[in-house]
């Protein structure tokens, strides 16, 4: 009996470790990745506490599950009421074949921007048909299969590309005054150069003068600490409910959002023809 009470302690002080470092991205991009089991595990951080652990092992599991759910848990639920700007976020699939269907979707949306990713050489004519709702582009052209364009019915007044594969930023004209739009496409996490791209975005976002609207396939949580890099750069919260966009196996993940200075409201579209599904928010661009 003291073995197996020795082992579930062990075993919970593995999941405090795990808990908490994955608040440590910044100091390795490993940490960002352990960032992604944060919410399931700090629910197994829950169920251990009706074991007998002693008293101050019990104390840190229920900071574990305080911090775990307190920074996740929120983002699925309340949205801030915004309709400074209606954005259309979409991952197309470099492969996609569903694209009058998707353009039809897009249309129908209502949006006043787009923000694309995955723009190819085989998809890229889906912005040439949408040109006359929005005739105002912006695409930067990273490979033949993973540009990243945005969209807009109004002009763009100015616009830049990231350094590497990250971000398309266009600053359009709205009723509220200019606001820059930044299309986002990261890569995987860890061990894969998600940090790196993230950089190359925040190095962007930090360049940028007035209000800003983030959206796209950031292949990471919102809770990262690569997309809180982001943010603070440009003084963002993320538009809820958040939701998963990718299937990975069986696996549901929160992919794609949508940032604004006062946040908004999130909706999710179908995947046509992606493995994404698309992201439809108003957003307010007041904080």
């Amino acid at each position: 009996m003291k073995v197996l009470v020795l082992m579930m302690r062990a075993g919970a002080v593995c999941l405090l470790l795990a808990v908490f470092f994955g608040f440590a991205g910044g100091l390795h991009p490993a940490f960002d990745s352990l960032a992604l089991l944060r919410l399931p595990l700090a629910i197994i951080c829950l169920l251990v506490l009706v074991f007998p652990m002693g008293a101050r092992l019990q104390l840190m599991l229920v900071a574990a599950v305080m911090l775990g759910a307190g920074t996740t848990v929120p983002m699925f639920f309340g949205a801030q009421r915004a309709d400074d700007l209606r954005i259309y976020s979409k991952n197309m699939w470099f492969g996609n074949r569903e694209l009058v269907a998707l353009a039809a979707d897009i249309r129908n949306s209502g949006a006043d921007v787009v923000a694309l990713q995955e723009v190819s050489l085989s998809n890229r004519a889906m912005m040439a048909d949408l040109r006359d709702i929005y005739p105002y582009q912006h695409i930067c052209t990273f490979s033949g299969w993973s540009g990243i364009a945005v969209l807009s019915r109004t002009p763009i007044l100015q616009n830049k590309c990231s350094d590497r594969r990250a971000a398309a930023a266009a600053q359009v004209q709205n009723d509220q005054g200019p606001v820059w739009v930044v299309a986002v496409h990261l890569r995987w996490p860890f061990p894969y150069s998600n940090a790196t791209s993230a950089r190359s975005a925040t190095r962007l976002l930090e360049a940028l003068d007035g209000p800003v609207v983030m959206a796209g396939d950031f292949n990471i949580f919102p809770w990262a600490n690569s997309v809180h890099d982001m943010q603070r750069a440009a003084r963002l919260q993320v538009a809820q409910p958040v939701r998963p966009t990718f299937d990975l196996r069986g696996m549901p993940l929160l992919l794609d959002h949508v940032h604004a200075p006062g946040g908004g409201t999130a909706q999710y579209r179908g995947l046509l023809g992606s493995d994404h599904l698309g992201v439809l928010a108003n957003v307010s661009l007041t904080r």
